[in-house]
């Protein structure tokens, strides 16, 4: 339970922190790219040109552009450009040309005729604007929104190019950026302003609002006799003070957040681990352990000690059935001879030792032979096809026999109910609580419009850290459970490198026979057989051994180098069986279905907001 509640919270803020998934549709597209060029003319008019790139997703008929004409006169020259070339202004709606008329709120909406078909297009937009200059008594002033709110998808890369007539003196030219925060602006050159944003949304808008001489447009007519520069100053100012503070809070509750998270997440994991765990920490430190440290069945040990129960484990099970006398296994070739398509046989030990079985064993016996076989033996072919023609019934059959095997793990007590319920509270408590702190940063960062890569890493970190934590220390153990768990965990690493190492007594052949079921288990096989090719000769395997001599399959008989033994039949018997029981599983539960910076908030009122494109 413990671990669905942890990831539940850790799915569900993945989810949340990146913010919406694509939403499939027929056709889509995005602007990847976007560039406007603006000259301003000694007259006060400026040359805007805007270009904009679209990745095209399905078929289109074309883009759309509305231009904001707000308090200033009807733009002139207009020119469109689709990937170069030039389109000619008509209402036929024909390939090739494009509308352009004004609504009553004074936006010129453009309808550009270009069919696409999945393809990147750029189509540029070219017009002059008069009256773009304000020219005060103490100032001229450039102030548009060149970038309006009405764009219908997210521009990714804004950048914004504005060009004087000619240079001012040092520190005459003066400008300020207003949209996205984490947007910049710079002056080159004493004549030159330019602005950069990325991931402009839907509703948001990029201004520019600059200051220079009147001298640098001498010949402006838009003129209005007040003073305005100390004015000007002081609202930017001002805004700039407000932007910076945003900018401060923002940065604080990001880190803050997210960091709080984290010693919230130590904190918790600490208290489990001094209150829970380390006291019941295994006396038992040695790397290997030479023996099996209980004899309890390869399934149990694999769900009890790792947490783990699949198609290995029911091969394990049949094979430790095998050594204990109770099933058979040969191999039955296919008509054709084609070695690929043949087939093993499992069947009853005609007169089985008399050993007590196992329930989950004994479920496992009747759900393969009884109810798949014909009472007496099953083979892995009719496996399949039974699961594919009664899935549901094969997965109520793997059901039970998981929950056999589960049972059967609470016989050995060595897990402490009450430590581990206490520490599944407050882990759960944790993931909780970081989840709220997440959701409320990530409800901030989608209101505010900014985005913190530290903060999506460290929230991430957090609940990475407590499913860490809790897959390899819990559940909290007893002291013969924490001894155990040591001494099976030394056990597997000891399979895992005897092939390696010097040892004199390495035991008895029935010994090995044993490791291998809980090596099937474990996915140490190959291990297992690799030791015992070494202290073992190929006569002993072939008089004494039960599951050796199966995996080995005769191969090892007459090897003059046995260490070396090819041990491709091993591979292919337990292949057989773990793709046939997986495959099987498989289909049964398968569904068929002002001098440079960063922006500043707000708006120093400038004309253009309601200008955007898209696509149609």
């Amino acid at each position: 339970m413990k671990t669905k509640i942890i990831l539940f919270f850790s799915l569900l803020f993945a989810i949340l922190v990146t913010f919406h998934l694509p939403v499939s549709a027929d056709r889509s597209f995005t602007i990847p790219n976007y560039e406007n060029y603006v000259q301003i003319q000694q007259n006060g008019t400026a040359i805007i040109t805007e270009n904009v790139r679209y990745d095209f997703d399905g078929s289109f008929n074309g883009a759309t552009m509305d231009i904001d004409t707000s308090g200033l006169p009807d733009i002139t020259d207009l020119q469109v450009f689709v990937d170069g070339t030039p389109f000619v202004k008509s209402d036929s709606g024909k390939t090739g040309t494009f509308k352009a008329d004004y609504d009553s709120n004074d936006t010129l909406k453009i309808r550009v005729y270009s069919p696409t078909d999945t393809a990147t297009k750029e189509f540029v937009y070219q017009y002059t604007l008069k009256n773009a200059v304000t020219s005060y008594n103490d100032t001229a002033e450039f102030n548009r929104k060149l970038v309006g709110k009405n764009w219908e998808e997210t521009l990714d890369r804004v950048a914004i190019t504005i060009t004087l007539p000619k240079e001012t003196q040092n520190g005459e030219l003066q400008a300020w950026a207003h949209g996205p925060l984490d947007g910049n602006i710079s002056l080159q050159d004493n004549k030159i302003v330019k602005l950069y944003a990325d991931n402009v949304k839907p509703g948001q808008f990029v201004e520019a609002h600059v200051i220079f001489p009147n001298n640098i447009v001498p010949s402006n007519q838009n003129i209005q006799a007040i003073d305005k520069k100390a004015d000007i100053q002081a609202q930017e100012a001002k805004l700039a003070e407000q932007a910076n503070t945003k900018r401060a809070l923002t940065k604080w509750i990001f880190y803050g957040g997210s960091i709080l998270m984290l010693l919230f997440t130590i904190i918790t994991l600490i208290r489990i681990y001094v209150k829970f765990i380390q006291p019941k920490k295994a006396v038992f430190q040695d790397r290997y352990f030479h023996d099996i440290p209980t004899d309890m069945s390869p399934a149990v040990m694999n769900k009890l000690i790792y947490s783990k129960l699949g198609a290995k484990d029911i091969v394990a099970t049949i094979m430790d059935l095998v050594r204990k006398r109770q099933l058979t296994i040969e191999e039955l070739p296919d008509p054709s001879g084609n070695k690929k398509k043949a087939t093993f046989i499992i069947s009853r030990v005609p007169v089985p030792s008399p050993n007590t079985l196992l329930n989950h064993e004994q479920t496992l016996i009747k759900w393969l032979l009884d109810k798949v076989g014909d009472g007496e033996k099953v083979t892995l072919k009719e496996i399949n096809s039974y699961a594919k023609k009664n899935s549901k019934a094969f997965t109520s059959s793997f059901s039970s026999w998981k929950r056999a095997v589960e049972k059967e793990t609470k016989t050995y007590r060595y897990i402490n109910k009450s430590a581990t319920s206490k520490a599944n509270k407050l882990l759960s408590s944790a993931s909780l609580i970081n989840f709220l702190i997440g959701l409320g940063l990530v409800l901030f960062s989608i209101f505010t419009s900014n985005f913190s890569i530290f903060a999506l890493i460290i929230g991430v970190l957090s609940f990475a850290i407590i499913i860490v934590f809790s897959a390899t220390l819990l559940p909290v153990k007893h002291q013969k459970g924490a001894e155990e768990f040591a001494k099976w965990h030394a056990f597997k690493r000891y399979i895992k490198d005897v092939g390696n190492l010097d040892i004199a007594d390495v035991g008895s052949i029935a010994i090995w026979d044993h490791y291998l079921s809980y090596a099937i288990s474990l996915g140490l096989t190959k291990e297992v057989l690799k030791a015992a090719s070494i202290h073992f000769t190929p006569e002993q395997v072939q008089q004494h051994s039960g599951l050796l001599y199966y995996y080995y399959g005769g191969a090892m008989l007459g090897s003059v180098n046995h260490a070396n033994m090819d041990t491709a039949f091993a591979e292919s018997f337990q292949n057989s069986f773990e793709s046939s029981f997986s495959g099987a599983l498989a289909s049964s539960t398968s569904s068929t279905t002002g001098s440079g910076g960063g922006f500043s908030g707000g708006s120093s009122g400038g004309g253009g907001g309601g200008s955007g494109g898209g696509a149609f």
